[in-house]
């Protein structure tokens, strides 16, 4: 399991962990619930991901200007990055609306763009 932090220009907090490792779930609970999360929500998202009904989730809280987000293994680059491009999406929708900014144009493009950049990085 790789945990990576992205800081969005002192604006928000990424925190994104890659093939999670269920034996290590403990430490993804701390991140989840210091933005929020119940144990009943967390239980939740670890329940969906082990059993495979969600290759990826997207956690976010705008009081804490963090998103948090999970991806399970893989079966290639090209799919992580479908689901990177996904998960970057509803970051981007989460950061814009907690800044009552539009989510269209140059500013919502270039920001999803950054995002989705950041979390490929460990494939590059």
């Amino acid at each position: 399991m790789i945990r990576k932090t992205i800081n969005i220009d002192d604006y928000w907090e990424v925190i994104v962990y890659y093939d999670v490792n269920y034996n290590l779930f403990h430490i993804i609970s701390k991140d989840l619930a210091q933005i929020g999360c119940s144990k009943l929500q967390i239980r939740s998202i670890k329940n969906n991901m082990q059993k495979g009904i969600a290759k990826a989730v997207t956690v976010s809280s705008a009081h804490c200007e963090t998103s948090v987000v999970l991806f399970n293994a893989h079966k290639s680059v090209a799919d992580y990055v479908n689901s990177i491009v996904h998960e970057a999406e509803h970051i981007k929708q989460s950061m814009l609306d907690a800044y009552d900014v539009k989510d269209e144009g140059e500013e919502a493009a270039y920001t999803i763009g950054y995002i989705a950049m950041k979390m490929m990085e460990i494939f590059i």
